[in-house]
């Protein structure tokens, strides 16, 4: 998503869309960085739990603390990404500016997962997906005229 964007879009607001695409890259790799994490550290856990029972507690907090940290504790770098590839899309004026608008609030919200608060993550990703499946729609329909 982050390379079909950065095609649309480069030619008509370069700045803004290679700004964006420097962070959808380093959130893309953040994702799968954290979700490699997870996945090992769980088999970490597993097999400390059959020899160490008492230490797995900390060590799932350990692996937990950092795979947040890296893709999940909080969203700024992926809120970042797409606030800013919404504000380049309305500058392109290629996509529907309701689109863009929502991306925008999309953004705002991932970026406002740097405060602790409840359900602020939650809301980011919900959001996002929504986001995601519009942007997908819009894509596959312009693609068939």
């Amino acid at each position: 998503m982050v390379l079909a964007l950065h095609e649309r879009l480069k030619n008509t607001a370069a700045t803004l869309t290679q700004l964006a695409s420097i962070f959808g890259v380093v959130w893309v790799g953040l994702v799968i960085a954290s979700g490699m994490l997870a996945n090992i550290g769980l088999n970490a856990v597993l097999k400390l739990s059959l020899t160490e029972p008492e230490h797995t507690r900390a060590l799932w907090l350990s692996v937990t603390k950092v795979t947040g940290a890296l893709g999940g504790g909080n969203e700024i770098v992926g809120g970042l990404w797409v606030l800013l590839i919404s504000c380049a899309g309305l500058k392109a004026k290629i996509l529907p500016k309701t689109l863009h608008y929502i991306g925008m609030t999309v953004g705002v919200a991932g970026i406002a997962t740097c405060y602790p608060a409840a359900g602020l993550t939650e809301v980011f990703g919900i959001s996002q997906i929504m986001w995601f499946g519009c942007l997908g729609i819009i894509l596959l329909r312009q693609q068939q005229d």
